[in-house]
């Protein structure tokens, strides 16, 4: 009878928490797990950059931020309090894969103020392939967006980056309203 439910069977109401404890689930679609920025300044690396939120932590961006400050955070493998606070808030700051999880890196980021956490993969060579970020054991809770970029976009910004100079991005940015001559991916990058 259409409007009546019924209690869902034991076999689907396991495959449904099997997924949300394994994977994650959180009712994202694919399309939602990838954001881009745009980097205004410096001129060498003004380019639109594409890249994977976290799998199963952080939030979605509530704003979209035009002209914001991407700082590298300090130290830059994110594993301990960043140290260039004074820079990273109300900023983005890129941090580096490695040496601890997304999770405390992400958490670092937040507790110092930064609006959204970029992880650079730390493979320079990696212009392809995405991470799956996921959270760790930990009870902690990530109120920022945290978001994946290819090793070798992390390191192109990254070397371009002076400690007290951030980069100038809008982020994030619906690709799909830019104009084909306003839009400049990474000749690095494949897309």
């Amino acid at each position: 009878m259409f409007g009546c439910s019924r209690p869902p069977s034991p076999s689907l109401l396991f495959f449904f928490l099997f997924t949300k404890s394994v994977y994650g689930y959180h009712g994202f679609s694919t399309a939602d797990r990838y954001h881009y920025m745009e980097v205004l300044s410096p001129t060498d690396i003004a380019y639109v950059y594409k890249m994977r939120s976290a799998e199963d932590f952080g939030v979605t961006f509530s704003n979209t931020y035009r002209e914001l400050n991407l700082v590298l955070g300090q130290p830059y493998n994110g594993c301990k309090a960043l140290t260039n606070k004074c820079m990273v808030e109300g900023a983005i700051v890129l941090l580096e894969k490695g040496e601890c999880t997304f999770v405390t890196k992400s958490t670092n980021a937040e507790n110092a103020g930064a609006i959204a956490v970029i992880i650079a993969d730390d493979n320079y060579e990696n212009s392809e392939e995405y991470i799956i970020m996921i959270r760790d054991f930990s009870n902690r809770i990530v109120n920022i967006p945290a978001l994946f970029l290819r090793g070798k976009d992390g390191w192109k910004i990254s070397a371009y980056l002076d400690p007290f100079k951030p980069a100038i991005v809008n982020i994030p940015i619906n690709i799909t309203r830019i104009p084909l001559e306003r839009m400049h991916f990474p000749p690095w990058t494949v897309w």
